[in-house]
């Protein structure tokens, strides 16, 4: 009974993780999706006599044996799933090029004119790799969605130039609206300038493996370079990252 209770601990410590961002104005089906999964993983440690007398009264019918068994191979499949993909978006991660490349850093949120916190961290890493690795080019993607003065494409070169990269070396892409046009119009302006197809693509390392998909959709040989995200953060965009994958790889949206 006691260690039973003892499983609250984790689970109390994974749904703080999940609730927390909301307070820093982070609210999306990530963390949405966690912290119900949190409050049922609750609910079963908490009553689990109840909850499995439940269970037999429903198997003792078949409706119930039909419901409940669709019930378990979905559970089953979608543990699978999410399994996999977290495998693949850490293989994303550690996949680093081995001569430099071009730099695409995908978008985020502007507010305003500056750049948001997530974003700000995006290009730090861009100007890191960026003073490492003077002959590189770099292309800022984003174009302007709600609440946002200016392109994300625009604001991304206007920070990297106020931080003392030349102007010259940034291209930008100021129109697209998500992570597959961001490398769609990459790729076209790699193509415009004549330039090669392999890139280090930066952004958060829980974003990589799905912006790899969609590299490889536009033809480009993608690398990841990673930037920091905050541990506080990671679960939330985990779990979003896996219903985003979902949708491209099962769905077949995106």
């Amino acid at each position: 009974m006691k260690f039973r209770f003892l499983l609250l601990l984790p689970e109390l410590v994974l749904l703080f993780f999940f609730v927390a961002p909301m307070f820093k104005r982070i609210c999306n089906l990530g963390n949405l999706g966690g912290a119900l999964g949190c409050l049922v993983l609750m609910v079963l440690t908490v009553f689990p006599r109840q909850i499995w007398h439940l269970l037999q009264r429903i198997w003792s019918c078949l409706p119930g044996k039909i419901g409940l068994s669709a019930l378990c191979v979905c559970l089953a499949a979608g543990i699978l799933f999410c399994g996999a993909m977290s495998v693949q978006m850490v293989r994303a991660v550690t996949n680093l090029p081995d001569m430099p490349q071009t730099v695409v850093v995908l978008g985020c949120k502007v507010r305003g004119t500056t750049p948001s916190a997530m974003l700000t961290r995006r290009l730090e890493k861009a100007l890191e790799y960026l003073n490492e690795n003077e002959s590189v080019m770099c292309i800022t993607t984003g174009g302007q969605g709600a609440g946002e003065e200016i392109a994300e494409g625009v604001a991304m070169k206007t920070w990297l130039v106020a931080h003392g990269i030349a102007e010259e070396r940034i291209l930008v892409d100021d129109t697209s609206a998500d992570t597959h046009e961001n490398l769609e119009n990459a790729a076209a302006i790699l193509d415009a300038q004549c330039m090669s197809r392999e890139v280090v693509i930066i952004t958060d390392g829980f974003h990589q493996y799905r912006a790899h998909l969609f590299a490889e959709q536009a033809g480009l040989q993608a690398y990841s370079d990673s930037a920091y995200t905050k541990p506080l953060y990671i679960p939330t965009y985990w779990v979003r990252e896996w219903m985003a994958l979902f949708e491209l790889l099962v769905l077949r949206r995106g």
